[in-house]
Parts: C-alpha cells; sequence; structure tokens
C-alpha cells in the first residue's frame, strides 16, 4: 500500500487530547473544569453530612447491628425523608457484542485488548484483587470486604482470557482484557469521581442501586454535570433489574441522567444475525423516563454471565451458575468503551469526547425490537463494538466522526455524498447541563436544557430524527422534532447513489453558557469523490477528515485549537474565504483516496500496568474517620497515632507507587507533607508488625 505524499503544512499547534501516559494525561485536565468538579464535590458532602443528622435524629436508620456500614449504604432520601440505600444489581458477552473481533486475530485485523487503559469502578465493597484472572492489573482505593459482586463486576471490564486452559468461550473473559481497574466502594462515589475526573479518567462504571423510581433525581443531576464538566469522561449505570414488561418506573434511581450510558440486558446470544435475536433478560428494567426520554441507552450480555468469584484466587461461575442482572452487562460496556478509545487513539493521537463515545456506540448498535428504531425496553439496540470500531477506521472515508460546537444564533452544516449501497445515516450527541431533579414520580417536566436539532435534507425533503411517542411508549417510534433527548439519529435507508445530501445542526432558543459541543457520527458516505469544496468551518475540538480522487478546494475557516486533514490526488486549492487561524493545524496530501491510516502519527506503545501485590499476612483495616484531618486538604495533613506504639506511616498514589513514608516511634501524632503531590485521591496507611491501617485521603 501506497503512502499519502506529505505536501503542505500550513499551522501548527498539538492538540488537547487525553492518552492514558503522564504527559498527555497532563493535556486533558486543561480540558476539565477542575473547579466546577470541586464544586460538584463539596455541595455533594455537605448534602450527605445534613441528610445522616436529619435521619439519626429521625430514627429512620435501619438497625442490622452495625451503625457505621448502615450510614455508609444510604444512598439519599425519598420523597417522604426515608433513606434508599444502595445494593448491588445482581462473560461470554464478547461474542454478543463482537468484541472479540478487536483482538490479535480477529475479524478486524487488530490488536487491541486495553493495554494501560483504565477504568473506575464504583461498587459494594473490595474486588478480590489477587484473582489470576485480574493478573495485578487492579487495585482497591479503599479498604472493604470483600465483594463477589465487585470481583464479577471487576472481571467483565478487564479480566484475561490466558489464566485457564479451557475455551475462551463460556469463560470469565472481560471486554478490556489487559486494561486497569481502579476500584471504589460507592458510598462516596459522587466526590471521588470528581477527583478521577478532574485526573484524566476516561469511563467509569457503576452497577447500583437497586431502588427504582424513573425520575430525573438529585443523584442523576450530579452525575450529569460531572459529565458535563469532564468533557472526555464517559459514565456507564446498569438500567436496573426489574422483571415486569409492563411496568412503569423501572429504571434504578441513578439511572435516568441524560449524559451517562444507561445498559440494559439480554439473553445470552453469539452470533447476531435480526433483531429477533435480541431477547430482553427476564432482570432489566425498561424505560422511559419520567420526562420520556429514551433508555435504557443500550444492552450487552447479562443473564447467567460467566464472571470470577470472590472464594478463591482462580474461581469462577458459569454455564447455569453464571451470574444475571444489568450489574454484568454495564461493565462489558465500559470495557468496550476503553477499547473503542484505544483504536480512536492509535488512528489520532487523540481520544474521543465522552459525547463522541456515546453517540458512536448508539449509531452503531444491532437493531432490536419489533420495530424500527429506538425503544423503550432496548434503547438504540445491542452493542456492536466491531461496527463502532469500523467507523472508527472508516473516519474520513466511507464514514465521517465529527467534533465541533454551535454558539447563540449559529448553524453548522456539511454536505454529504451518499454512497447508495448502504444507508446514509447521522447522529448527534451531545453533553447537556443538570437539569432541575425532582423528588416526586410521574413529574413530566423536560429536563433537556440545551435542545440542538440534527436534520438531513436534499433539493426536495427534510429527514427528521427518530423520536419516542409520547401517547403511548410502547408503540413504534415515530420521526419528527425529538425535544427530549440528547441524542437524536437520522436515516435514510435507501439514499440516491452519488447524490448530495446536507446535514444541518441548529439549536433552540437561547444556550446555556452560550454555546454546546457536540458531535456527529455519519456513516453510509461515498468513500471517494472526484472533487469536493469545502465551505463548513472546522471548530475546537473537531478533526475534519476529507479525501477527493481529484481535487479539493477549501473555503473555510479552520479554527485555533482545530485539525484539518485533506488529501487528493491532483491538488488541493486554498481559496478565498479560506483561513488558517493561528493555532490549528491544517495538512494537505497529494494522493487520491487511499484512506491509509499508515499516513497518521504512529500508535502508542501501551505496555500492560500492573499493581504491586499487597502484603496478605497482617489484618487490614480502616483508620477512623477523625484520624487524619484536615482532609480533604491542601497537602499538609496530620494523622494520630493513638494506640499504636511503632510503626511507619506512608502515602500511596492510585498507581501503587509512595509518594511518603516515615518511621514513628511513641508518637501521638505525626504531619504529612504531599504539598508537592498532584491533586487527587491517595491511600494513606499505617504500618504496624500485624495491622495496616489505611484512609483515603483527598489533596485539593
Amino acid at each position: 500500500m501506497k503512502k499519502w505524499t506529505y505536501a503542505l503544512l500550513i499551522l501548527f499547534i498539538g492538540q488537547v487530547c487525553y492518552a492514558q501516559t503522564h504527559e498527555e494525561k497532563e493535556k486533558i485536565k486543561k480540558a476539565t473544569n477542575a473547579k466546577e468538579l470541586d464544586a460538584i464535590s463539596e455541595k455533594f458532602l455537605k448534602e450527605r453530612r445534613q441528610m445522616l443528622n436529619k435521619l439519626r435524629s429521625s430514627g429512620k436508620i435501619k438497625n442490622s447491628g452495625n451503625p457505621k456500614e448502615d450510614e455508609r449504604n444510604i444512598m439519599d432520601v425519598d420523597s417522604v425523608g426515608n433513606p434508599i440505600y444502595f445494593s448491588p444489581l445482581d462473560s461470554d458477552g464478547t461474542l454478543a457484542i463482537k468484541a472479540n473481533s478487536m483482538y490479535t486475530g480477529g475479524s478486524l485485523g487488530l490488536s487491541v485488548h486495553g493495554e494501560g487503559m483504565t477504568a473506575g469502578m464504583w461498587d459494594e465493597g473490595s474486588v478480590r484483587t489477587t484473582h489470576i484472572a485480574l493478573e495485578n492489573r487492579a487495585i482497591n482505593l479503599e479498604t472493604w470486604a470483600l465483594s463477589g459482586h465487585s470481583t464479577a463486576v471487576a472481571g467483565q471490564i478487564a479480566a484475561t482470557d490466558a489464566y485457564s486452559p479451557t475455551a475462551s468461550f463460556g469463560k470469565a473473559v472481560g471486554i478490556a482484557m489487559k486494561a486497569n481497574v481502579r476500584a471504589y466502594q460507592w458510598t462516596d462515589d459522587v466526590t471521588e469521581l470528581t477527583q478521577e475526573v478532574k485526573n484524566g479518567l476516561l469511563v467509569s462504571n457503576h452497577s447500583y442501586p437497586a431502588t427504582y423510581g424513573s425520575l430525573y433525581s438529585q443523584t442523576s443531576a450530579y452525575f450529569d454535570n460531572i459529565v458535563y464538566h469532564g468533557p472526555y469522561f464517559t459514565c456507564v449505570r446498569a438500567a436496573g433489574n426489574i422483571n415486569d414488561p409492563t411496568g412503569t418506573h423501572q429504571l434504578s434511581y441513578a439511572a435516568t441522567g441524560k449524559n451517562t450510558l444507561v445498559v440494559g440486558s439480554i439473553a445470552p446470544l453469539t452470533n447476531y444475525t435480526n433483531p429477533a435475536d435480541v431477547v430482553r433478560a427476564s432482570a432489566s428494567s425498561k424505560g422511559p423516563t419520567d420526562d420520556g426520554r429514551i433508555k435504557p441507552d443500550i444492552v450487552a450480555n447479562g443473564w447467567r454471565v460467566a464472571v470470577i468469584n470472590s472464594s478463591s484466587d482462580n474461581g469462577f461461575l458459569t454455564g447455569g451458575t453464571g451470574a444475571s442482572g444489568t450489574s454484568y452487562a454495564s461493565p462489558q460496556v465500559a470495557g468496550a468503551v476503553l477499547l473503542l478509545q484505544q483504536h480512536y487513539n492509535n488512528l489520532n493521537a487523540n481520544f474521543m469526547r465522552g459525547a463522541t463515545v456515546k453517540g458512536l456506540m448508539l449509531h452503531t448498535a444491532n437493531e432490536a425490537g419489533l420495530y424500527d428504531g429506538p425503544d423503550i425496553t432496548f434503547g438504540w439496540g445491542l452493542l456492536n463494538v466491531e461496527r463502532a470500531a469500523t467507523v472508527i477506521s472508516n473516519n474520513g472515508g466511507k464514514s465521517a466522526i465529527l467534533q465541533d460546537s454551535l454558539l447563540n444564533g449559529t448553524t453548522f452544516s456539511r454536505d454529504l455524498v451518499a454512497s447508495g449501497t448502504e444507508p446514509l445515516v447521522a447522529t448527534i450527541c451531545w453533553t447537556d447541563t443538570a437539569g432541575t431533579p425532582e423528588i416526586y414520580n410521574n413529574i413530566t417536566t423536560i429536563k433537556l436544557v440545551n435542545d440542538l436539532d440534527l436534520r438531513l435534507s436534499d433539493a426536495g425533503n427534510t429527514y427528521f430524527p427518530w423520536k419516542l411517542d409520547s401517547t403511548n411508549y410502547d408503540n413504534p417510534a415515530l420521526k419528527g422534532d425529538n425535544i427530549r433527548d440528547n441524542v437524536e439519529k437520522v436515516e435514510i435507508k435507501n439514499p440516491v447513489p452519488g447524490q448530495t445530501y446536507t446535514l444541518t445542526v441548529s439549536h433552540k432558543s437561547t444556550l446555556y453558557k452560550n454555546g454546546q459541543h457536540f458531535s456527529v457520527i455519519i456513516s453510509g458516505l461515498e468513500e471517494c469523490v472526484a472533487n469536493r469544496t469545502i465551505l463548513s468551518s472546522v471548530n475546537y475540538p473537531s478533526l475534519d477528515q476529507q479525501q477527493a480522487s481529484a481535487s479539493i478546494t477549501a473555503r473555510n475557516v479552520v479554527s485555533t485549537g482545530a485539525q484539518a486533514i485533506y488529501h487528493a490526488a491532483d491538488e488541493v486549492m486554498l481559496k478565498d474565504g479560506f483561513t488558517g487561524l493561528a493555532g490549528s493545524e491544517v495538512r494537505a496530501y497529494l494522493e487520491g483516496c487511499t484512506n491509509d491510516y499508515n499516513a497518521r502519527t504512529a500508535a502508542i506503545e501501551r505496555a500492560v500496568v500492573t499493581y504491586p501485590t499487597a502484603p496478605s499476612s497482617v489484618e487490614k483495616a480502616e483508620l477512623p474517620e477523625n484520624a487524619v484531618y484536615p482532609n480533604p486538604g491542601n497537602g499538609l495533613f496530620r494523622v494520630r497515632l493513638d494506640g499504636i506504639a511503632s510503626g511507619k506511616v506512608e502515602v500511596v498514589a492510585g498507581d501503587g507507587k509512595a509518594v511518603f513514608g516515615k518511621s514513628f516511634k511513641d508518637q501521638p501524632e505525626m504531619e504529612v507533607d504531599i504539598k508537592n503531590s498532584t491533586p487527587g485521591i491517595y491511600i494513606l496507611r499505617v504500618v504496624s508488625e500485624q495491622k495496616v491501617l489505611t484512609r483515603k485521603i483527598v489533596k485539593k
């Protein structure tokens, strides 16, 4: 295969991107609104303290004989002030969602397994990190009792296929089988997640709680805002396990967010051929939300899934003894996010924004259900990792991935030439700011704040997106103006080969904060047209890739921080109207439609990362909450050592590396100085001869 001939470079500056190396991680942190994330964390902690004080005085907290545990498992209160408790939502999934297509020897010719990629996980307790299937790639950031549920969920994300001599199918194999997992207990999920997102986390999984009501809750609003202020982050949640094909209010209490990727569960499936193959698992909650939005977003296998087991370092459940629930479908999707991000980064030296990942997954999902379009059982359908990865590979040819933005009163448009050999499909997804939360069910007030509109048009027709039938949500989906969802998909089943269609993005009313980033995924394009004229602006953070067999004429503006890559066989002409602003990157290649991705930046070589193995011969427990103060702090902490004769105080970062260590003897307190360390979550350990006491600390 020939390489593109590099012909022209006008302006260059490195893109704002996130990779999971230290240097690239620092770049993505600059795109994250740390101040707003800290404000979310502080608000959550304040409201939680107030809630617990009120519940204590009312006597409504259950009494299991362990008051500390009882309080930690309280998530929120309902409309009459009763506590709502956290509880888990109790892999053959690689074949169902075609993740195996990305592995070495798979159908796509790739070798993507999640190497060096990291998922966060919040769940019931500690993961059995010594399980041989996890290969020391998981770390507990808190000290809790081992949890079978947490261990199984971690395995669905990242368990290797190399720990047993039996065949891969039927084993407890994770989707991103070489990735890392950072595991937390669920009590302080909001405040812990804000710190992780500030430090560049790409994806998190939340397979809880088993409390239902399809209202837009305060918890959903918290998570919507975390995603809004962490533009490269994807939050994946289990839909819930209600076994009722006709009932309402089925969604898990926190699964009603606009920006979260909510996952339903299906029966085992190894080879999708048509929508009838996709069968709802008996324990999978249906939508919609009370305000009529499409939920769940997508489905994966969650019935009798093979999972690793916390009972031993080599145990797993499979076949008829496997685990069931959306708890196990959700982490498969989280693992798939890592695979797709890794593949995109290999081709583009950049990660996708969270809205892009979500939109891509929904765009390429296999159709499910009785009717075309989305529904309240399967959302947009069965996750298809193979199709999603193919769209990434064909970006700039048969498909396009656009990341752009609108300002108040503006529109975005782009001409598309249809191949005519497949449907022309465009999907828009954007991260919306949080709406106003509710405490009662059946409040139908629309929660969408910034309402964008996607349309395709030709000389005589306008094509509208799918939407649910608000008069009866069990009816087939309709096509029209969608005023509820922050995902819209427009499909033209039989486009005219070679015909030009216009894609337009506009907005209603006044945009919150004067603007809105969005992502558009397009498939069904003519891979190679003879001549192309480019008029549409390329705005940060967009990467615009276009090609032609003869010539390209550019009359557009490439904004600061944006990229444009154009290649044509004969010429790339920059005509009146073209401007490359300072800080933009424009490349032109003199060769036709080769789709030769070898001309792009070389893929990052990612080593598999392992964590130090924790000592097993000592007792492990948690330091009292008041033993370390102030917490959170600015880098100077004090730890109380009453009752401990001698030992060592250590502070360990999330990668297992010590950032502080000092011995003590007959000392009531010690000052801990980590002022020079990066803000984030650390584990403080007091190590004596027979005991290790730990406490999570947060450096602001």
